[in-house]
């Protein structure tokens, strides 16, 4: 039979006294705060992390209680202070991590209180983190050499940035250099392997000089931060080329004389020599200089070799200057509005505006010629400089002049050529008759003029607006809608109907104006434009064309759209544009 045990017996026999027992508090009346710590140290730092406080406390209404503080053996580098006491005060906790790895740590404090069956837990991390990489750069420095004439830019070179601890990830710029790159723009560098940076130089059109330029490589997590490497390029002019000197002659007697030297490898440096003497010069570009022969080396007739040195290379091949006998010399023709068809043999039509160019031509001050009885006359200055075409073998007649000054002058081929023939020219200036130029005369040889005079870019054209009926000047700021009507001025459209006369007639402002008697095209950004009209200017000189066009509404709009004129099968170059919106 089961009898039931007094729990008196029970109690006596493990040792507790019933009336004596321990009365048990709700855990809700003990507690910490804050309930977690966290500590960071960085190795190698010489001070400790800060220590911080944990509350522990009952509540208001409990007496203050006994409590004890004990931390795992797992983590011998956690001290705390003091390890026991009431409630009601604090206690410190502190973490030494001397000799421990980079990593996270973790341990669990226990707070026991007398007479709370459950802990106060606090939660304790300590991360070590391994001190920030420092970041390298070798070479700290790079030159690079080069000389204008090589074949090639100089070659690449390399740049090894490495860390000295954990990966560190990096930027690489380039700062006050446009011919200096590098390759690639960031990378990550691991311990012993370090990333490799591929430095280059551009050296095209690069002139003789010492440059210098600077990449940055920038680490956020590296200790350094950034390192500037300092990039030179030290550029030597090469051995100058000359492949052509224009003028190539003079008169003995003649003024300075300005010639224009072409090739590669012309400097500011370059020096240049006629013969013995050494020319004052002019640097236009790499490929063209222009120096001046000097009045003593042309007293006298003979050949003057020119040379360019730029130190400490030879100096280029020589080109003759000739030294002639006094009087005008014919070296080019071309026409003057595209400043095309010089040449061995240059092509020009009748009516065709020309620009003769070469030395000894006429005054050495510009001398603009004055029209009278409504034409333009066929000799200017004193004494005169006359152009002549040989129209028939040994018929030579004067053509009308516009201007003449010592290298230049500007002339009408006279209407009355015949076409596709050989004929000549000739200038006489001083009494003195030039060697004839030969030419080939063909029906037509157009060019339109440009603002600037030089055959290229902008066309000297006109927006025509018929609702307003006003012109204005045609440019990127002001371009022709497409659709609308544009004006253009030209030279070399050949015989008109009726032909001027007098040569060199200035155009009566009374109709009938005379038109091109050729067939004329004309085509805009490679669109095929309608022609209006192709004729005479009235008030201007007999040579000079106006062409009225439609702009082509199918055009593409542009600021810089190619005009090409087109007369008896020739073609203008496709130099001169003009705008359109």
């Amino acid at each position: 039979m089961r009898r039931s045990v007094p729990l008196s017996l029970i109690l006596g026999a493990l040792g507790w006294a019933a009336a004596g027992r321990a009365q048990t508090l709700p855990a809700a009346a003990f507690g910490v705060t804050p309930a977690s710590l966290s500590f960071t140290y960085q190795i190698g730092t010489a001070t400790l992390p800060a220590a911080q406080t944990v509350q522990v406390k009952s509540s208001a209404s409990a007496a203050a209680l006994d409590f004890t503080v004990t931390s795992p053996p797992s983590a011998p580098w956690l001290i705390v202070t003091p390890a026991a006491g009431k409630t009601g005060t604090a206690i410190g906790v502190r973490v030494n991590p001397t000799s421990l790895l980079a990593g996270a740590y973790a341990a669990e404090l226990r707070v026991n209180a007398a007479g709370v069956p459950d802990p106060a837990l606090v939660s304790v991390v300590l991360v070590i983190k391994n001190p920030p990489p420092t970041m390298a750069a070798a070479p700290g420095a790079l030159t690079f050499q080069y000389t204008t004439d090589q074949s090639a830019p100089p070659a690449a070179q390399t740049v090894a940035v490495s860390t000295d601890g954990e990966p560190l990830s990096f930027t690489a710029a380039v700062s006050g250099a446009a011919w200096l790159s590098v390759t690639p723009a960031l990378g990550i560098a691991v311990s012993g392997s370090p990333v490799a940076l591929t430095v280059s130089v551009a050296t095209e059109g690069a002139l003789p000089g010492a440059y210098s330029g600077k990449i940055t490589l920038t680490s956020t997590n590296a200790a350094n931060k950034s390192i500037a490497l300092t990039v030179a390029l030290n550029v030597a002019p090469g051995r100058a080329v000359v492949t052509a000197l224009w003028p190539s002659a003079a008169p003995a007697g003649a003024g300075d004389q300005t010639v224009t030297l072409r090739g590669a490898h012309l400097f500011k440096t370059s020096v240049v020599r006629g013969g013995t003497a050494t020319l004052a010069t002019t640097w236009i570009s790499t490929g063209v200089l222009l120096a001046v022969i000097p009045k003593a080396s042309l007293a006298a007739q003979g050949v003057l070799e020119i040379v360019v040195t730029n130190a400490p290379q030879a100096g280029s091949s020589p080109l003759v200057f000739q030294v002639t006998a006094p009087g005008p010399i014919v070296q080019s023709v071309v026409n003057a509005a595209s400043f095309a068809g010089g040449g061995a043999r240059p092509q020009l039509a009748p009516g065709e505006i020309v620009s003769i160019f070469g030395s000894g031509l006429g005054p050495a001050v510009l001398v603009q010629a004055v029209p009278a009885a409504g034409a333009f006359p066929a000799s200017v200055g004193a004494p005169p400089t006359i152009v002549e075409f040989e129209l028939g073998p040994g018929v030579w007649t004067p053509a009308p002049i516009i201007f003449a000054q010592a290298n230049q002058i500007n002339a009408v081929a006279p209407f009355a050529m015949t076409p596709s023939r050989t004929m000549n020219l000739r200038v006489t200036c001083n009494s003195i008759v030039s060697a004839p130029l030969a030419f080939d005369s063909v029906a037509a040889h157009p060019g339109l003029f440009t603002i600037d005079s030089s055959g290229r870019g902008q066309a000297a054209a006109l927006n025509y607006d018929a609702v307003k009926n006003v012109y204005s000047l045609n440019s990127a700021s002001n371009p022709v809608p497409k659709g609308g009507t544009i004006v253009l001025f030209g030279t070399g459209g050949g015989v008109t109907n009726p032909l001027p006369s007098p040569e060199g007639q200035i155009v009566p402002l009374s109709s009938p104006v005379p038109t091109v008697a050729g067939a004329v095209s004309l085509t805009i950004g490679g669109d095929g434009a309608t022609l209006q009209s192709a004729t005479a200017v009235p008030g201007s000189i007999a040579g000079l064309m106006q062409l009225n066009v439609t702009v082509p509404a199918s055009i593409k709009a542009g600021k810089d759209l190619p005009v090409v004129l087109g007369i008896g099968g020739q073609a203008s170059p496709a130099h001169a544009t003009i705008a359109v919106k």
